[in-house]
Order: C-alpha cells, then sequence, then structure tokens
C-alpha cells in the first residue's frame, strides 16, 4: 500500500508518476472549453459570451469540492501514512456527507434565485437566452460535479491516481460526443452543451463510486459529525478554494471591463483567453495535486528524505513547463484563437489579449506550487495567504488601477502582475517555513 509514495524514484520515474495527474487536470479543464467550442463554431459569439457568463457559479461548485477535497485529503494523507486506516475512512464518509449536503442546499437555492443571479453577473439582454438554460443545467448538475472532483482527488491520496485519469479521460469523451449530438447536430446550443456537461460529469462521478465502493482502501463507514475536521479541512483547504473563488470573481470583473471597452464581442475573448488559462494552469494544478499526497504521507511517516526529493524534482518540472508553456501561448495565440471563433473583431481582440496575458504562465506555476504545498503539510494559512494575494487581493486591485493608465491593456496585465507580485512574498515564505529542516523542528515540538 501506497510504495510509491515511499521508494526514492529518478526524476524520469517522477515524470512518469506525475503524468496522470497532469493528464486528470488537463481533462478537467476540458470540460467548460469543450463546451465554448461547439457554441461558439454552432451558435455563435455570443453563446460563447454566454457560457463565460455562468464560469463564476461554476466557480463556487469547484472552491466548496476542491476545499474540502486537498484539506481532507491532507488530514487523511497522513493518517495513512500512520497507518490509521480505519481513522482515514472516517474522515472520508464524513466529508462525502457535507458535500452531499452543500450540493443539495446549492441546487435548490441556484434555481430559485436563478434570474437575479445571472442579471448580477452581468448578463446583458442579448446574452441571457443563451446564459439562462446553460445556469439552469449546471445547477441541476451540482451533486455529480462536487463529487466527481472530490473523488478525483482523493484516488491520489488512496495511491491510486491512474483512476482519476480514467474518471476525467472518459467524462471528456462522453463530453464531446454529447456536446457533438446535442449542439452541432439537435442544434440545442447553451442547452444542448449544458445537458451534454452534465451527463458526462455524472458519469465520471459514478466510476469514482464504483472505484471507493469495491477497490479502495478507503470505505464508506458509518461516521458522525466531526467538527474539528470539518473545521481543519476548510481551514487547510481555503487557499484551494480561494483560488477558485477567485477564478469566479477575476472572470466577472474581467467580464464587466471587456463589456465597457469592446461589448459582447470582449466578453468572448475574454472566455476564450480564460480557455486557454485553464488548459495552461492544468499543467502547474497537475503538480502541484500530484505530489501534495506524497508529502501529507511522508509528513506523517517522517519521511523527510522523500520530502526533499519531490519538492526538487517538483522544482525542475515547473521551470520547464513554464517556459515551454510561455512560449507556446505567446508564439501561438493567431492559432489558438482561431480555433474558437472566426469572428475578426472577437479574433483581434483575443490575440493581442492572450499575447500580453500569456506572461502570467513565467509565474503563476511557482505560487501554485507553494500554496499547494503549505495545504499538504497542514499550514493552511500560509496557503490561504498567497492564493488570496495572487488571486484576490492584487487581481482586484490591478484591474481597477491598471486600466486607468494603460486602457484595455490594463485587462490583459492584472494577472501576470499579480502572479508577479506575489512571488516575491511566496518564495521567502517557502524558504523559511517550508524547509525539511524547519518541517523536522516543527514535527518535533
Amino acid at each position: 500500500m501506497h510504495t510509491n509514495f515511499e521508494k526514492s524514484n529518478t526524476f524520469k520515474e517522477f515524470l512518469s508518476e506525475l503524468s496522470p495527474s497532469v493528464l486528470t487536470m488537463i481533462f478537467l479543464s476540458f470540460y467548460t472549453t469543450i463546451d465554448g467550442f461547439f457554441v461558439s463554431r454552432y451558435d455563435g459569439a455570443n453563446a460563447l459570451a454566454g457560457i463565460n457568463i455562468v464560469i463564476p457559479i461554476t466557480c463556487i461548485t469547484f472552491g466548496i469540492a476542491v476545499m474540502l477535497a486537498t484539506g481532507s485529503s491532507a488530514i487523511i494523507g497522513e493518517l495513512l501514512g500512520q497507518k490509521k486506516q480505519q481513522e482515514a475512512s472516517k474522515v472520508f464518509s464524513f466529508i462525502c456527507v457535507v458535500l452531499l449536503i452543500f450540493s443539495i442546499l446549492f441546487t435548490i437555492f441556484g434555481i430559485i434565485a436563478i434570474h437575479p443571479i445571472i442579471s448580477f453577473l452581468g448578463s446583458t439582454q442579448l446574452l441571457t437566452p443563451h446564459v439562462l438554460p446553460y445556469a439552469f443545467v449546471i445547477f441541476l448538475g451540482t451533486t455529480p460535479m462536487v463529487f466527481k472532483l472530490f473523488f478525483e482527488y482523493l484516488v491520489r491520496t488512496d495511491g491510486n491516481p491512474k483512476i482519476g485519469l480514467w474518471m476525467s479521460a472518459i467524462g471528456v469523451f462522453f463530453n464531446i460526443v454529447l456536446d457533438y449530438i446535442f449542439v452541432a447536430k439537435l442544434q440545442m446550443g447553451t442547452l444542448g452543451a449544458g445537458i451534454g456537461t452534465g451527463i458526462s460529469i455524472t458519469i465520471s462521478a459514478l466510476i469514482g463510486i464504483v472505484y471507493f465502493l469495491k477497490h479502495s482502501h478507503l470505505k464508506f463507514v458509518k461516521t458522525s459529525f466531526q467538527p474539528k475536521i470539518l473545521w481543519k479541512s476548510c481551514s487547510n483547504g481555503c487557499s484551494e478554494m480561494l483560488t477558485e473563488l477567485s477564478t469566479g470573481i477575476t472572470t466577472f470583473l474581467f467580464n464587466i471591463m471587456a463589456l465597457k471597452f469592446f461589448g459582447e464581442s470582449g466578453v468572448a475573448a475574454i472566455t476564450i483567453i480564460m480557455y486557454v488559462y485553464y488548459f495552461f494552469i492544468s499543467f502547474y494544478m497537475g503538480i502541484s495535486v500530484a505530489t501534495a499526497p506524497i508529502i501529507s504521507f511522508s509528513l506523517g511517516s517522517k519521511n523527510k528524505d522523500k520530502i526533499m526529493e519531490t519538492t526538487k524534482y517538483s522544482f525542475i518540472a515547473i521551470f520547464i513547463s513554464s517556459l515551454l508553456v510561455f512560449l507556446a501561448s505567446y508564439l501561438g495565440a493567431s492559432i489558438i484563437t482561431s480555433l474558437f471563433t472566426n469572428d475578426q473583431q472577437v479574433f483581434t481582440i483575443t490575440v493581442h489579449g492572450l499575447q500580453q496575458f500569456s506572461f502570467v504562465f513565467l509565474f503563476i506555476g511557482w505560487n501554485v506550487y507553494f500554496s499547494a504545498y503549505f495545504t499538504a503539510v497542514g499550514n493552511g494559512f500560509l496557503s490561504a495567504l498567497i492564493s488570496s494575494l495572487r488571486s484576490f487581493i492584487l487581481v482586484i486591485a490591478f484591474i481597477a488601477i491598471l486600466p486607468s493608465f494603460f486602457h484595455s491593456d490594463g485587462i490583459w496585465l492584472t494577472m501576470p502582475l499579480s502572479e508577479l507580485c506575489t512571488i516575491f512574498l511566496s518564495t521567502p515564505l517557502f524558504v523559511r517555513f517550508g524547509s525539511v529542516h524547519r518541517l523536522r523542528q516543527l514535527q518535533s515540538q
């Protein structure tokens, strides 16, 4: 059990074990992107913009699920490292109950208040026919979505990341097929895209349920209300929630600014750029989610050498991927944009914006990793501090200030500058509190 968490690896072996998690995160990023691709091709730029209006809603769902997944996986991973499998299963089962209650309440609230919600998010009279049906289906799919995300994180903690890869790959396959049927063939627009996504996510979640019922070391067991576990999971995973929520807030603010400078075409351009962002950040997220369970397990088993090895290889992978991703985004801006739109105005706005936005990929990987690392070792405060600064505080400040000086270019430069400024905090924090020497001191206290 968890032998891969304990043995020493070469960098090549590290990359091999990393690949399922990276691919899983890439597939996860495809869900909304696939919807955007089909509706932009078969329903136009306004439909594409309509999907983007709904993104803040999905970010809330993602945020809660990822918070509880990452926060509880650190606890569960440490318990498994201490050979306390039954206690780990009780924590796992309790978090499942919490997610079920949240998802049901969120669905009910969303459907009842759907009209004021989409109005608040910036839906215009032109966009509402596209926004409303998509938002309705997204609210209905809250329960399978949160469990799909939760299970994909926990299979890694259980030492089986390939299951998470299969969950995502099969879900993406069905999403493509169903979007083709509902959007391209049946011309159902954003409603068809939402239905396709909902069904594919449900299939993926069912695979996770089967795995944990029959094959996992973690089991569904009788549990009880555990307020301390819930608080620790929330506080430890709140940085990941802030990252997801801030994506929704950022998208909302970007949509408002894009409407101001470019109208609905600007929202479509923002949508494409955010799709590129979701895709490329998956590489860094994959590195983080793959290494976090190893670090938590190694902390529980007091294997400092494994933590050091994992961190060193992670740094190398982030450095290489940052350069490659930046070059692909900057040099391939025209090719990438042409995949989503034939509208000349949207194309021009997107290419110019994406090339400036691309600089974010030089910095974001480090901040994502440092935040995830602190979550893995149970330091939720520092993790949240990094996440809130890079994806919330600085983003709001820059999006409010930069357009006044750089006009529309201020929109595209907001996130690169936010990530760059955060590095000047996250790096010293990691050096001071994230070293193996420091972990040894903390554990001996």
